[in-house]
């Protein structure tokens, strides 16, 4: 069953004919939302743009994305106002990917939830969404922030190896540094640095030619400097207990951020089973990787991260082909 918060929608959404467990009408904030629903059990929760208090700002979405669970959560956009492409695009960057404003997407929605990879095709690489005060503004680089959640997290590993796919493989210009730590020393890379962090700002900046910045921010308060920052969690039952011995509310400040899990084996039922329990989106699943080969998984991690096109695009219509 289904709930159902609707406002200038109500007809378009009431004409899909779904089960409805419950409806609510008019224009609520998020967390009145929030309190109302969290904790009924339903299968959907279609929410009518026009219902939500102060949309479409950008704090009221990402609020939205973090208060339920994605893979239930549709969106529906009114037809009379498109929204323009790059709130397309904001949306799927912060992993709200099932958003419609037909009847027929909703009916689909409610069927099967979107991947990623149905609404790729949104993103806009040309430009950064949401960038205020962020360093690339001024330099142009995109600064992409790594941090480990659990002990053992690969993060060294996860920048030495993206730093090579991306000079080697793609002929990025990219830097990788580490601060408070000398990890790097062990891989002899003429472009992984060991800074000081009260000089990592200036460092960035001294590196004109540089487009990507890969950042460590373990033992750091660093994250201001960054555009992105991924969230590093090893599934592994041992160092899932042994992070929630340490912190028992790990998971849910990590609700709404971008969680890639590492050095995992997890199936797909796992990751959904794992995010279920963790009531966290899982932004991407890294198997464990050799360091001595080409590893496919970390092109389709810079696909996903816009860093990268790829390269052999599908021709298949999507289900919101409206919006192109």
């Amino acid at each position: 069953m289904n709930i159902i918060v609707t406002n200038k929608c109500r007809g378009l959404i009431y004409s899909a004919n779904l089960e409805v467990l419950k409806e609510i009408t008019g224009v609520f904030k998020v967390s009145e939302i929030g309190n109302m629903f969290n904790s009924i059990f339903y299968k959907k929760i279609i929410i009518d743009a026009t219902a939500i208090y102060d949309f479409p700002k950008d704090n009221v979405m990402k609020e939205l994305i973090s208060t339920f669970d994605a893979d239930k959560l549709i969106l529906f956009l009114p037809p009379d106002n498109p929204p323009p492409r790059k709130f397309l695009s904001f949306l799927v960057s912060i992993n709200l990917y099932n958003f419609t404003d037909n009847v027929r997407g909703l009916i689909e929605l409610t069927k099967r939830s979107n991947t990623y990879e149905n609404v790729a095709n949104y993103i806009i690489k040309e430009e950064k969404i949401d960038n205020e005060n962020k360093l690339n503004e001024i330099t142009g680089k995109i600064v992409i922030g790594f941090r480990s959640i659990t002990t053992n997290s690969y993060i060294t590993d996860i920048i030495y190896l993206l730093n090579i796919c991306l000079e080697n493989k793609h002929h990025k210009n990219v830097i990788g540094i580490e601060m408070n730590t000398r990890n790097f020393v062990f891989y002899n890379l003429k472009n992984l640095f060991s800074v000081e962090e009260n000089r990592v700002k200036d460092f960035i900046n001294s590196h004109n030619e540089c487009d990507i910045v890969l950042l460590n921010l373990d033992g750091s308060l660093a994250d201001s400097l960054c555009d992105e920052i991924i969230y590093l969690v090893n599934p592994s039952l041992f160092e899932i207990n042994k992070l929630l011995l340490s912190n028992r509310n790990a998971f849910r400040e990590l609700k709404g951020k971008k969680v890639m899990l590492v050095n995992s084996l997890l199936t797909s039922d796992d990751i959904k089973q794992f995010a279920k329990e963790a009531s966290i989106n899982v932004y991407y699943n890294m198997p464990p990787l050799n360091d001595r080969i080409d590893n496919s998984d970390l092109d389709k991690l810079l696909i996903k991260m816009g860093i990268i096109e790829e390269s052999n695009k599908s021709t298949k219509k999507g289900l919101f082909d409206i919006f192109k």
